[in-house]
């Protein structure tokens, strides 16, 4: 339902216009911090893991996934995931890509060791530069994956800067 914004000398104040903004951008980046949870919830049920990834908005209002290729750290018996390398390489596409997107999440998995648990982590921004993040700890129980309520903090610019 439009709201009617009574005009007094010929034009519409300006407060009323920024709050829509503001409730567009805080929509945009819910869209994005529930999709990613979902997503690693999804991914933590059917393999155990996931591997960092990205979810984007284009301006056009379309969601997408992006994934960079795993790279691997030589060391003992077997090689490791480079989680940290994948996580810089999804934040570079993003910022290579920021003119044809409005916002944009990578999702990767923390160690929260003074609660002694993992967490799925949600790094939102948004092109205004407003950015959030979002910290959902998890356990393996016997029924399966258990998941805390996620809390969200102020979050960095790595993106639209």
């Amino acid at each position: 339902m439009a709201q009617h914004i009574p005009e007094t000398d010929g034009a519409a104040p300006e407060q009323p216009a920024q709050s829509t903004q503001d409730q567009l951008v805080q929509d945009d980046l819910n869209k994005l911090l529930g999709t990613a949870l979902g997503l690693a919830g999804d991914q933590l049920s059917e393999h155990g893991a996931f591997m960092p990834l990205a979810v984007v908005l284009s301006n056009a209002g379309e969601l997408s996934l992006v994934a960079v290729a795993p790279n691997t750290v030589e060391g003992g018996e077997e090689e490791e995931l480079d989680a940290d390398q994948m996580i810089a390489d999804l934040f570079a596409a993003l910022t290579s890509q920021r003119a044809d997107n409005r916002a944009a999440a990578v999702v990767c998995d923390i160690h929260l060791p003074e609660d002694a648990t993992d967490a799925v982590h949600v790094m939102a921004e948004h092109a205004t530069g407003v950015g959030v993040s979002a910290v959902q700890p998890y356990r393996q129980g016997d029924g399966g994956w258990e998941f805390s309520e996620p809390f969200l903090e102020a979050g960095e610019r790595a993106i639209w800067t």
